[in-house]
């Protein structure tokens, strides 16, 4: 069994965070903070193989919690849970460029997939583009990438870049397997969910470029709505177009319609907006707190535009 540490001994242990909601984890008033207790925590494990770590987490579902980068686990822990298992111990970390694309670890943080070589050119720079928005960069050494997949908040950049560019999520449930991105989303478990091992992202030619728009209150804030756009530039027009929404306010989605009227097609300023049109007519945009859908969609339609011209290399 992996090295075992308690929390006794020193007394209460607090953490101070901010508030949260259902859509953006911040529920209550803006700029409030409280004491976020962790106190019934009584012991963190740190397993050496999947194995033993879904086994821990099984034995004891409603107990016990994978602990990677942390920062949803202290805002979000329920009551019941007084076990935690610390996943550094599974070697799940690092980038690597292969014949067969990019293997990204599990364990790695945004900051150090932002620094990996082999993303700096893969599909344009998109992730470059993408991990350079989300949250602050004291957020980004801690938050790993298979916690923005295990948590899959609906405004997730993270989530919304691994659509677009057609990532399996590799998962251990007993066994070791690989699932499509949009399968894993749509088909996620509702009690134990699987465990990341990593995410992998597909060979790409060199003529694949990519594009982000995310709209937000500030820098470090989560999206009103953000959006991507994918495509291999092929003998005049483009292929393998992927167009994806998030924060609407559901998870990520790609629109099949617009990605269908682009696919073939030569990219101008002109025709992404007809395609932007389109995306703004099918998305699944609804009202909330933070924005209107009617709102929504006219930022679908702006940032999708600007991630098209971008596309073609012209002013949005």
């Amino acid at each position: 069994m992996g090295n075992t540490r308690g929390f006794g001994g020193r007394g209460r242990r607090t953490l101070v965070s901010a508030l949260g909601d259902r859509n953006n984890r911040r529920e209550g008033l803006e700029g409030v903070v409280r004491v976020v207790e962790l106190h019934q925590i009584q012991s963190i494990v740190r397993p050496t193989t999947p194995s033993e770590a879904w086994s821990l987490r099984t034995a004891q579902p409603e107990a016990t919690r994978f602990l990677g980068g942390g920062i949803d686990l202290v805002l979000y822990t329920p009551g019941t849970v007084t076990t935690l298992i610390d996943l550094s111990g599974l070697g799940r970390q690092g980038v690597t460029a292969d014949r067969d694309g990019v293997a990204i670890g599990a364990e790695t943080t945004l900051s150090e997939l932002l620094e990996a070589s082999p993303i700096a050119s893969y599909a344009g720079g998109i992730l470059v583009e993408v991990l350079r928005h989300v949250a602050s960069p004291l957020q980004r050494n801690v938050a790993t990438v298979g916690g923005a997949a295990a948590r899959a908040h609906p405004w997730s950049d993270v989530v919304l870049a691994m659509l677009v560019l057609d990532a399996e999520i590799e998962v251990f449930d007993g066994a070791s397997r690989s699932v499509p991105v949009a399968e894993f989303f749509a088909t996620q478990a509702k009690n134990v969910a699987p465990l990341i091992t990593g995410i992998r992202l597909p060979k790409r030619p060199s003529t694949a470029r990519g594009a982000f728009e995310k709209f937000g209150r500030t820098g470090s804030d989560v999206a009103l709505l953000n959006c991507a756009c994918v495509a291999d530039a092929v003998d005049g027009g483009v292929r393998n177009v992927r167009i994806a929404v998030g924060g609407t306010p559901s998870l990520a989605r790609r629109l099949p319609e617009a990605e269908a009227a682009l696919e073939g097609e030569p990219l101008s300023t002109a025709r992404a907006a007809e395609v932007a049109s389109i995306a703004a007519r099918v998305v699944d945009a609804r009202e909330d707190r933070r924005a209107s859908e009617s709102y929504r969609r006219t930022l679908t339609e702006v940032g999708v535009r600007r991630c098209l011209a971008r596309l073609a290399g012209e002013d949005a």
